[in-house]
């Protein structure tokens, strides 16, 4: 009887995340982020990370958590967010030129393809990030720089 209690609550929640659209605020498998963001007309910001990067702790601890970066990815992105070791990651960072960790790659659909609209490398200030942040969404054409 839990189980189907416990179903029932997944599937409730999953009907009124369905209705209520995407949630920007979440990070995505590189598919669905890609379908969203293309779906949505938003850039998609993909997030290459690896297990023991000292640099991608410092992203995740230091800069992610700032209220206003989060609030930029929120409004302007989709983030897809890819371990660069994994079976997902292996060829996705080899197509997108993903060599080391953290890299942030950017892209726009436009044309029927993915255009690359933007890229980083390495870790970086919140201040300094979130500019950068800023400049990527103007220049993608997102409209929300």
């Amino acid at each position: 009887m839990r189980t189907g209690i416990l179903g029932l609550i997944g599937f409730v929640y999953c009907v009124f995340s369905l209705a209520l659209g995407a949630d920007f605020s979440r990070w995505y498998a590189y598919a669905e982020a890609s379908r969203l963001a293309q779906q949505e007309g938003r850039t998609l910001l993909v997030y290459f990370w690896s297990h023991g990067c000292p640099y991608c702790e410092q992203m995740n601890t230091f800069v992610f958590s700032d209220p206003a970066v989060s609030r930029t990815l929120e409004r302007c992105f989709v983030v897809a967010s890819v371990d660069s070791q994994s079976p997902e990651g292996i060829p996705l960072a080899r197509q997108l030129r993903a060599l080391g960790t953290p890299t942030f790659v950017f892209l726009a659909y436009s044309g029927g393809r993915w255009q690359e609209t933007g890229r980083l490398l390495g870790s970086r200030p919140r201040a300094q990030f979130l500019a950068e942040l800023q400049q990527v969404s103007t220049q993608g054409g997102s409209g929300c720089g």
